[in-house]
């Protein structure tokens, strides 16, 4: 029997008693219901080669294109791979919802590790409901207002390193930008969410650099706190799957001397969704 058990007041729940590969409808419903009132959930001893990996994600909806800047691998171009060798420092060490510069960023990810370090290489989430409800009631209507931009970040890194300045104007001219209102709301839940990251919002609409560098960064530093977040030590065959909307993620990058190898597969749309 599957059960659901909350991990921390912020997000975050550890399902137990299902294996992903023998799920049927009524239990992928649930775990739906389960990933919209905690955001993140976490499944020990799943061990999904990447062919039933990529077919589960397909019953959590519609799968998007391959990302522009990770290999796939060979089984199936749906399932990345994200093998950080040893002095490597992971492009996700820092704060961020996946895809937010893109005009569609996608739904929810499914990330399950292979190998990882004896110890390090956590993974964060931060509930970005609870860094909105956290905030004063005249700051919350203040940002209401206001939109911000997103872009690829430290993507701008790979082609620069590779091609100089016109690879990574390349990459920024295809890849693209996009603008978000700084308070977004839940397709699904409805409820109100803080929608910047230090990862990739650049810029509020309409203000001075330092005026929106001083709100920015206010806001980047109550996204760090402990009380909106959720820590997870990975274990090989441990699964994750969030959903990317209302929160953000950290890869901790604490393990110069080891490999980590991981798999995800993103579901592009919500199709349980109208929105």
């Amino acid at each position: 029997m599957m059960t659901v058990e909350r991990v921390s007041p912020a997000l975050g729940a550890e399902v137990t008693g299902l294996r992903l590969v023998d799920a049927d409808d009524d239990a992928v419903e649930a775990l739906y219901a389960a990933l919209i009132a905690h955001q993140v959930l976490f499944l020990p001893d799943q061990h999904l080669a990447p062919i039933e990996h990529a077919a589960f994600a397909r019953r959590c909806g519609e799968l998007g294109a391959r990302h522009h800047s990770y290999v796939t691998h060979p089984d199936s171009d749906d399932v990345v791979v994200l093998d950080w060798q040893p002095g490597q420092r992971p492009d996700a060490s820092e704060w961020h919802s996946d895809m937010s510069f893109t005009a569609e960023p996608p739904f929810a990810s499914i990330l399950q590790a292979v190998q990882v370090p004896p110890v390090g290489g956590d993974t964060l989430w931060a509930s970005m409901y609870a860094v909105h409800d956290c905030l004063d009631p005249g700051f919350r209507r203040d940002l209401e207002a206001l939109s911000a931009t997103h872009d690829p970040g430290a993507f701008r890194n790979g082609p620069y390193v590779s091609g100089g300045t016109g690879a990574m104007n390349e990459m920024l001219s295809t890849v693209g930008s996009a603008v978000w209102p700084v308070i977004s709301h839940h397709p699904v839940s409805g409820r109100p969410y803080v929608n910047v990251s230090e990862s990739n919002t650049r810029w509020i609409i309409g203000l001075g650099a330092a005026e929106s560098a001083r709100i920015l960064t206010m806001l980047f530093d109550i996204v760090n706190r402990p009380d909106h977040q959720v820590r997870l030590r990975w274990r090989p065959g441990m699964i994750a799957i969030w959903d990317n909307r209302a929160t953000q993620h950290y890869a901790v990058s604490d393990y110069p001397n080891d490999r980590r190898i991981m798999h995800r597969v993103v579901v592009a749309r919500d199709t349980r969704s109208a929105v």
